[in-house]
Order: C-alpha cells, then structure tokens, then sequence
C-alpha cells in the first residue's frame, strides 16, 4: 500500500477522536476537562470511578494524539481503509456541525432544541450515541498496529507512534467507559432526526408527503424562532391553524387537545399587523403550503377519514410543543414593538351629504391585557407545556418526543381552519 494511503488512514484515524470529542464538548455546552493531559494522567483519569464525562472527553483527546506528524494526503490519491475512515471524519463533523447550529459554543441556543439541550433534553443519549462510536472507533485501533506492522523496513520506525497511540486507546478503559455511558442512555428521549433547518425559500416547495411538511415547518419553526421580531399576524394565524389541523387529524377527537389549538387558532384570527415581508412572507408561504397538503388529507380519496394518514401526521406532531413555544415568543415580541392591532370600539361616523350614519372600524395597539392577547397566550402556554399523553412533563425531558403510535380507531376530521388563501382569517394583513 503506498504510504499516501497510510499517512490519510493514520490522520484519519486521529481526527474521529478529534470529532467525537467535539460534538462531546457542544453536547454538554463546554469542554469537561480543561486541558489534554498526557498519557498517564489520562490513563489515571480513565482509572477514577463516577466521571463518567470527563473520563470519556479525557480519553477521546488523548486517543487523538500521535507523537508524530504525518503528511496529509490529497484525496484523489486515498484509496480502501482510509477513504472510509475519512467519509468517517466527515461524518461525526456533521454531527458537531448539528449540534453547534442549535447550541452554538458559547452563545445562547438559537433553536428551541438547542434550549431542551441546554436543559438536559436529550443529552444522555446523545452522549451514548457518542460512546457507541468510540467504541467502533477503538474496534479499529485493535486492529491497526497489526495492520501498520505488515508493513517492511524502515515504514514500521516511521508508524511507531501511530501504532503505539493505537495500542494505548485499545488496551485503555476508555471501551469500559463506553460501556457505561451506552447503558446510561438507555430510555432517555433520543436525538434521533435532529437536524440543521434550511431557510425558507421562495417559493415555497410543494409538500406532497411527511417529510417535505417537516422540512418545511422545520424551516418555518426555526427562522421564526432566531427572527421573532419580525413575526406578524400571519405567522400566528398560520401557526395557530397548522397545530389544529394536524391535532385533528392525528387525534382521536379528544376535546382538550384541540378546543386548546382551537381557542389559540380563533384568537390568533382578530389580531392584525403590518404585512410581513422578505423572508417572513416566505416564512408564511411554507406554512400555508404545509397546511394545504393537510387539508388534501382529510378531503382526498372520495372523502375517506384521514385515520389511515396517522402515521405521516405523527411526525409534525412531534413539531407541536416547539411550534408553540416559538409562537409564545413572537407574540411576546410583537407586543413589545407594537406592531399587532385589536379591533377597537366602533364609532357612528356620518360621510358629507348623507343622512345615514356608517359604523366605522377602527384598530389600536394590542397590550398585553387585551382578552384576545391574553387567550392566545394562555393557549400557546398550555400547548408547549402539553405531551401527546397529556402528562405535564418538562420541554428538555421531551425534547425530542417519538411519534404517537397509531390507535385502533380514529373518527373522521368534523373541522379544519379555513384555508388561509381565502378569508379574512389569514391574509387580511398580507
């Protein structure tokens, strides 16, 4: 094998631990350990009993380290183990790339995931998904001195370090510390499908299936979310609309769960502001398209119930309680800035030359103490705050929810929200 490939398999191999412990460190919002100690310190560390963390972060760093530099190699030249172990690489950075969009190093979570984070949601077992890559990662290393060693002359001096580093990580107790920390994880709400939300787009792409109408209220969900002043009545007539719709089809008509989507949705509806614009109208053009993709659910297939969609629904299900809580947010926001409107008392006005006196509407500021603000916070509250089984538990310990499994019987949808393209309901603001 020609020594490109061995250099790029050897650098490889430093660089996942380097990676692992990266995504460790954004995981847990800091480094565990202030500095890489050498060897023997971290063999000691490896030896401590209940640091499980540290013990894990300490390992993954002194893992990565070899007593020797090697040429890198351009990737037009890597070929067989160390091409794999770069797609590796690139792989586990993906991860970090993930979990620093959502809690970037040293800055406040940009997304509600990255606040459930924050809190504890999900780290547990992301932190045994990270163990269970080291744990390959060091199947690897058992095999790579013997590897290396095939090799002849001089090449087995100049892999030396690469071997014995190999040698440390595989004979270490960081696999025991692995071990622990894969059944730490066990039962704790998963990061499985937490991922980087692409921005809106305009136009906004045609939802024909679960997954297009995730990427889409993701999207929708996480711009709102880092832009909450620029939300408008719209985003809360849509957002409002959108947790009814799919409560109903995904439900089985329980009363609490949509009257509370329902109370949101109809007060979300008499609040106005300034039309969005830019970005925010995109933002709203994929809500509205994942909204008419809800509703050919519950009308298509010669009006059928949409009971057998329960599946597909699940998924944006799991969406709610942040939807909510971004919601929640930008009301708070535009409250703030004045920029939502009540309808106010009406006044008799009587136009010049007429007998007959018009009753003319006119629209104020919302304040926070408006019945109809007050609804829809009270809403948007108990909305993030409920699970699909309706126990009140903390967003970080359901912070990523797996989907309701799919009951026996589900009643045919009796309402959805008016569709936002027709009706005042929406689009009077735009």
């Amino acid at each position: 094998m020609a020594a490109a490939d061995i250099n790029a398999a050897v650098i490889a191999r430093s660089a996942i631990y380097t990676q692992l412990a990266r995504a460790t460190a954004v995981l847990v919002g800091g480094r565990p350990a202030a500095e890489v100690p050498d060897r023997a310190r971290a063999t000691a560390i490896l030896a401590r009993h209940g640091q499980t963390l540290t013990q894990l972060y300490v390992g993954l760093q002194s893992a990565a380290v070899v007593d020797r530099d090697y040429p890198p190699s351009p990737a037009a030249m890597v070929t067989g183990p160390a091409r794999s172990l770069r797609r590796a690489v690139d792989a586990i950075g993906v991860i970090g790339d993930i979990l620093a969009s959502h809690v970037p190093p040293g800055q406040t979570p940009r997304t509600p995931e990255g606040l459930a984070i924050q809190a504890g949601g999900g780290v547990q077992s992301g932190l045994a998904d990270i163990a269970r890559l080291t744990s390959a990662a060091i199947m690897i290393d058992i095999a790579l001195p013997g590897w290396l060693d095939q090799r002849r002359g001089h090449l087995i001096e100049i892999y030396r370090p690469a071997a014995e580093a190999a040698r440390w990580t595989a004979s270490s107790r960081l696999s025991a510390v692995a071990r622990e920390l894969i059944a730490l994880g066990r039962g704790h709400p998963r990061l499985h499908g937490l991922d980087v939300a692409r921005p809106p787009l305009n136009p906004a792409p045609a939802v024909s299936n679960a997954g297009d109408a995730v990427a889409a209220v993701s999207a929708a969900r996480t711009w709102m979310w880092q832009n909450p002043s620029e939300l408008t009545s719209v985003h809360l007539q849509l957002g409002t609309q959108l947790g009814l719709a799919v409560h109903i089809l995904s439900s089985t008509g329980d009363p609490e769960m949509i009257g509370g989507w329902r109370q949101a949705a109809i007060a979300a509806a008499d609040l106005r502001a300034t039309p969005p614009v830019g970005p925010a109208c995109d933002t709203a053009a994929e809500l509205t398209e994942v909204l008419r993709w809800l509703r050919s659910l519950s009308t298509g297939d010669r009006g059928e119930p949409g009971g057998r969609h329960l599946p597909q629904i699940a998924r944006l299900n799991a969406e709610l309680p942040f939807m909510a809580a971004t919601l929640h947010k930008g009301l708070s926001a535009a409250l703030q800035r004045r920029d939502l409107f009540v309808k106010d008392e009406g006044v008799l006005q009587r136009p010049a030359g007429s007998l007959v006196f018009r009753a003319a509407e006119r629209w104020r500021p919302a304040v926070r103490g408006d019945d109809v603000v007050q609804d829809l916070a009270r809403a948007l509250v108990q909305r993030q705050d409920a699970d699909n089984d309706h126990a009140q538990v903390s967003l970080s310990a359901r912070a990523f929810p797996n989907p309701p499994r799919p009951r026996p019987s589900t009643p045919e949808p009796s309402w959805l929200p008016a569709d936002p393209s027709s009706g005042r309901d929406v689009h009077r603001s735009r």
